[in-house]
């Protein structure tokens, strides 16, 4: 079985899914935005300050693992693709690592939540909030990424 290339449109068909795809996670900040203004906040088991530490240091965590991550992810499939030649395939786990990056990133977006309800301290579940929400904007597709990915994969099949 041959390798299947990239048709015309592909790409920019790849591009428009990640691209709903990162806006559909996108839109879970706004929602969050209204849950920690709406709903008050409430007793919990542990002490505020400890919820608040405990969930911002796990949101911070994940987040700044999140590009380490998704690196990992981009050199398998990059492996993959010099083995295989599938540039469909390519494009198809490059859309499942951006959907990995963003479910870490959404992590933060829940864990403000939960420091804002049950934590001791507003401005770190907003700090968290903030923080998810930019490095989910810094994680937007462009065609730049996209191509530089299939450029270096080519290369990375051409020496193996």
């Amino acid at each position: 079985m041959s390798p299947k290339k990239l048709q015309p449109g592909d790409l920019d068909r790849h591009l428009q899914l990640m691209r709903w795809t990162t806006m559909i996670f996108l839109f879970t900040v706004p929602v969050a935005i209204v849950a920690m203004v709406v709903i008050p906040t409430r007793e919990s088991v542990a002490s505020p300050l400890v919820v608040t530490l405990v969930v911002a240091s796990a949101a911070l965590w994940i987040g700044f693992t999140a590009n380490r991550d998704a690196q990992a992810r981009l050199d398998r499939i990059k492996r993959a693709y010099a083995a295989n030649g599938d540039e469909q395939r390519l494009l198809r786990d490059h859309r499942m690592v951006n959907v990995a990056v963003l479910a870490r990133l959404e992590v933060m977006v829940a864990a403000a939540v939960v420091a804002s309800i049950w934590g001791g301290s507003s401005a770190a579940a907003w700090g968290v909030l903030a923080l998810a929400a930019m490095m989910m904007g810094l994680s937007w597709p462009t065609a730049e990424k996209s191509h530089t990915l299939l450029e270096r994969a080519r290369e990375q099949r051409g020496r193996e």
